[in-house]
Parts: C-alpha cells; sequence; structure tokens
C-alpha cells in the first residue's frame, strides 16, 4: 500500500523561451521522488506544456528583476492555493536536479534549503516573513539573508546524487548591487573581506557553479561602501549579524580542530589509524 507523500510542493519552473527549455533538465524536476508537485512552467512567452504561465516582462530589465517580477505575478495567481502546500520549490531551467533533491531537503525542516538556482522555501516561513517573492537584485540572497537573521542557515543536497548547475555569469553592476546589500543584511565589514580575500585564495579548489570572477570582491567591496555611505538598512539586520558571525566563527573553529587532530594523529602513527577522513 503506498502510503501519501508527507511533502507537497508548489514547483514554479523557470524558463525563458523555447530555444532555452531543456527537456532533460525539466524531467529531472517533474520526476523527484518522495514528494508530491504541481508544477508550473514560467515563459516569457506561451510554450507547447502542461500549466504554462507566460508572463511578458520588459528585456531591457535586470535579468534578477525580470524573474522576480514574474514570480509575484504567477504567486498572486495562486495565492488562494499556496497554504494546501508544505513548500515553494523555485527553479531555474538550467538546473539538473538529482532525483532525491526535494525530498533531501524537505527533511531537513527548515525555513529555506538549497541554492538561489534550486531554492526550497516553506510556505509558513514564506507567508509569515515573505508575503511575496522580494523584487531585487539579490532576490535569492534577501531570502537567504532573512533565514539566517531567525536563526536557520539554509542547509544544502547533501544526497548521493549530483546537483549540475551551469557557471556562474559574471556581471559588475549585480556585483556592486550585491555589495549594497551585504551592507542592509548586516555583515559586518571584516567578514565581507575575509570571505572575499578566501574564495580568491581558494579558487581553484571551488565547484565550477561557485567559482566567481576576481574582479567580484571588488565590486562587492564598492557596493558594501556605497551602501554604508546611504546608511539603509533592513530591521533585522543586528540579527543577521549576530547569526552570520557566530556561523563564521564556529566554522572556522571547526577547521582548526580538524587540522590540528590530523596532524596530531599523522605524528603518533603517520596518520593511517587515527585518520579521520577515512
Amino acid at each position: 500500500m503506498n502510503m501519501p507523500n508527507e511533502y507537497k510542493v508548489l514547483t514554479l519552473y523557470l524558463t525563458r523561451d523555447k530555444k532555452s527549455f531543456i527537456k532533460d533538465n525539466y524531467e529531472s524536476v517533474r520526476d523527484q521522488r518522495g514528494v508530491t508537485q504541481d508544477i508550473f512552467v514560467i515563459s516569457s512567452e506561451p510554450l507547447d506544456i502542461d500549466r504554462n504561465i507566460a508572463i511578458p516582462v520588459p528585456k531591457s530589465l535586470p535579468i534578477p528583476i525580470r524573474v522576480s517580477f514574474s514570480l509575484n505575478m504567477v504567486l498572486k495567481q495562486l495565492r488562494e492555493n499556496i497554504r494546501n502546500y508544505s513548500h515553494i520549490f523555485k527553479v531555474d531551467g538550467d538546473v539538473r536536479l538529482p532525483y532525491d533533491y526535494l525530498v533531501n531537503l524537505a527533511r531537513k525542516k527548515t525555513p529555506i534549503a538549497g541554492i538561489g538556482a534550486a531554492l526550497l522555501i516553506s510556505v509558513p516561513f514564506f507567508t509569515k516573513l515573505l508575503g511575496e517573492y522580494p523584487i531585487s537584485y539579490c532576490d535569492d540572497g534577501y531570502i537567504s539573508a532573512l533565514s539566517i537573521s531567525i536563526g536557520y542557515w539554509p542547509p544544502q543536497y547533501d544526497g548521493r546524487g549530483k546537483l549540475k548547475l551551469p557557471p556562474i555569469t559574471y556581471f559588475s553592476d549585480r556585483e556592486y548591487q550585491y555589495g549594497i546589500e551585504y551592507y542592509k543584511w548586516g555583515m559586518p565589514s571584516t567578514l565581507l573581506l575575509v570571505i572575499s580575500t578566501l574564495k580568491i585564495l581558494k579558487g581553484k579548489h571551488l565547484k565550477e557553479f561557485e567559482k566567481r570572477d576576481l574582479r567580484a570582491p571588488l565590486f562587492n567591496v564598492a557596493g558594501y561602501l556605497s551602501g554604508m555611505i546611504k546608511g539603509e538598512r533592513y530591521c533585522w539586520w543586528r540579527k543577521y549579524r549576530y547569526y552570520r558571525t557566530y556561523h563564521f566563527i564556529k566554522k572556522l573553529v571547526f577547521l582548526i580542530e580538524r587540522l590540528f587532530w590530523r596532524k596530531s594523529s599523522e605524528k603518533i602513527n603517520g596518520g593511517d589509524e587515527y585518520n579521520i577522513d577515512n
């Protein structure tokens, strides 16, 4: 006897037009296991596919603004039914998911989970704290920052499958806007500099979709300074600063302890018996 799925997901699948629609990627979303989905395909022109909602948006607008505007138009149409779902899943059409992606994230029972291009948002979090999708250069970042401000660091997929993402495209204006948002969220300036430096140093070891242009941190800092001059911040910035700093220190302590114990075990017997990576 098949038991009903605990998780019912409203999936908003984003693709621009017929040329950008990738069948394999769509099917990786459609065929998710362990959840029940209602999938709506959002595009800028009509597509020959079920539950397609075409939202014409001026191409002159930046891509993040177009995406946020389209999502809000659809969510307004579905507003009365949103509470029938446990989660909202926003996924880009250039992402290919492992088949347990959604259930893996849903089981973590956090306000949000995943990454910006494939983001799972709990309905209570969306309805109580967001209300609508933020229209911003940094829409996904804003949602993550809001989650952190209430003490929940967004977990990522940690199943056995492989999440396939395109490389990050560099836009100087977007990185500049991110810098402004970093200030408004409450990120400490020292932490921004440390994280930017670490990303540059770790560049070769980052996953392909995590790599950023070396100019990006410079525009982040420039935007941050601009934000400082304007002095505008979100009402929750102090909470974000606390939890963001706490998470960084906790991670740093873990890495130091890991390095210390690895060196200690190597001194004992060459690291064979006590190697914590085994």
